[in-house]
């Protein structure tokens, strides 16, 4: 029997939401992403195709937006493009290796460390805020 006190926790652990778009074939790679996105603190919600990510896409429904380029690199990066333009503050990386031929944008990111890197600074930043300001008061 769960102990009250974890449970509680539980039902009161308000976790951010990552949307993983990966349209990648082999799915214990998709897995693993998934895995080091829910590691970071994300409740994720992976999608395998672009159209669907487009429909479930809505300003400020998800934290953290992640795009794999794989096959459509350019359909990717079309749907990125969007994503900034009509939410400019939405936290958003497109992963693309060196070789994907796109061209360099401030959310491009070449590998997954580099990913997790970036989602762990800014995440630390995020932190270190509030703590600023109750130290203000």
């Amino acid at each position: 029997m769960l102990d009250q006190s974890k449970l509680n926790a539980r039902n009161n652990d308000v976790r951010r939401k990552a949307l993983l778009i990966d349209e990648e074939q082999d799915r214990y790679r998709r897995k693993e992403r998934t895995t080091l996105l829910q590691k970071a603190g994300f409740k994720v919600f992976p999608v395998l195709r672009l159209d669907h990510a487009r429909s479930r896409c809505k300003p400020g429904a998800f934290d953290l937006i992640v795009a794999s380029a794989v096959e459509n690199s350019n359909s990717m990066l079309e749907f990125c493009d969007e994503v900034k333009r009509s939410s400019p503050n939405q936290q958003l990386f497109l992963v693309a290796n060196s070789n994907s031929g796109i061209a360099s944008r401030d959310y491009l990111v070449s590998s997954w460390d580099e990913l997790m890197k970036r989602i762990g600074s800014q995440s630390k930043t995020e932190e270190r805020i509030p703590e600023q300001s109750q130290t203000a008061a």
